[in-house]
């Protein structure tokens, strides 16, 4: 059955990563609209990205309906219910729920077919990445992934740890802070490759379409 046509139904279904403490993560309960967005702020983060203050301003006369205008690769972005840097919260770790956050991207650029995103850990020292998550097939016109959805169409990846879907961070306890880089991509074609590929292989072939790409850090230590 080709991926275009399999109906995705429910949320991630989450394997339960090494935590090191005998612990295992929960599987999520359905699909939740974002939980927690950061404030807006007058503050400009690291890079400008990871805050409300980076979406579309509203129209003086239409109120809450965003001002409309042409995508400019430059500025695309994504955002965070955390700021650039900040720390991810514990629901969407190995000591909460382990569902995948709620994220959404503003300006994706003219002639995207498709989005992607992907998770890697950038604080493990190796020449292989640590990836907790690539999800290819996001419908351009959508505005957000809500937490734990996997989208009609879309297609994940076997993580780093062996799961098909988010895996939650989880570092060994005493190893620090680990910086987990939340990463974007606006596609210029359709990934044809299907659920459960290696992550590294879709990962791949992700970063070798992609037109344009934003990312925030998110930070987690045991």
């Amino acid at each position: 059955m080709g991926r275009r046509t399999a109906i995705i139904i429910g949320c991630l279904v989450l394997a339960g990563c090494d935590t090191g403490d005998g612990k295992t993560l929960r599987e999520p309960k359905g699909t939740l609209l974002p939980q927690t967005m950061p404030a807006a702020t007058t503050e400009s983060p690291r890079d400008g990205v990871g805050t409300l203050a980076s979406l579309p301003l509203q129209d003086p006369v239409l109120g809450d309906q965003p001002i409309l205008s042409a995508p400019v690769a430059g500025n695309f972005r994504l955002i965070a219910p955390w700021l650039d840097g900040g720390s991810i919260d514990l629901r969407h770790t190995c000591y909460g729920e382990g569902v995948a956050p709620s994220l959404g991207w503003a300006d994706v650029p003219a002639g995207t077919v498709e989005l992607a995103v992907s998770v890697i850990d950038d604080s493990v020292a190796s020449t292989t990445p640590i990836i907790h998550w690539v999800i290819a097939g996001i419908n351009p016109n959508d505005i957000s992934l809500a937490e734990a959805n996997v989208p009609f169409g879309a297609v994940q990846a076997t993580t780093s740890f062996n799961e098909i879907g988010f895996s939650a961070p989880c570092p060994i306890a005493g190893s620090g802070i680990h910086e987990y880089k939340f990463t974007v991509y606006a596609l210029n074609q359709q990934v044809e490759l299907g659920d459960s590929t290696p992550a590294e292989d879709l990962l791949t072939f992700v970063q070798t379409v992609s037109i344009a790409s934003a990312d925030v850090i998110g930070t987690f230590r045991r």
